[in-house]
């Protein structure tokens, strides 16, 4: 494996990890019901961010990458990486 992918590897290794992270932390505030219910959008946002990084994960440690972009199931990201 060559350098740059060692790097693509352990980057999106540690995406992975921190969407995961970022999942257990929503499913901690959900579990409280009146808090959720006062803060639906800002969950819905970490839920987002959650879904971002794991597309991002599987796109730095895919060949090819242009693959993993167009498989990405969050379109906003998506169209973000194929408009820059």
């Amino acid at each position: 494996m060559n350098d740059r992918n060692h790097w693509l590897e352990r980057v999106g290794a540690q995406l992975s990890r921190l969407a995961t992270e970022i999942e257990a932390l929503g499913e901690v505030l959900c579990s409280d019901v009146e808090m959720m219910q006062r803060n639906l959008t800002t969950l819905q946002a970490i839920d987002a961010i959650a879904q971002q990084q794991n597309c991002l994960a599987r796109i730095v440690t895919a060949d090819p990458m242009e693959q993993a972009v167009a498989e990405c199931s969050f379109a906003e990201l998506k169209q973000r990486l194929l408009a820059a």
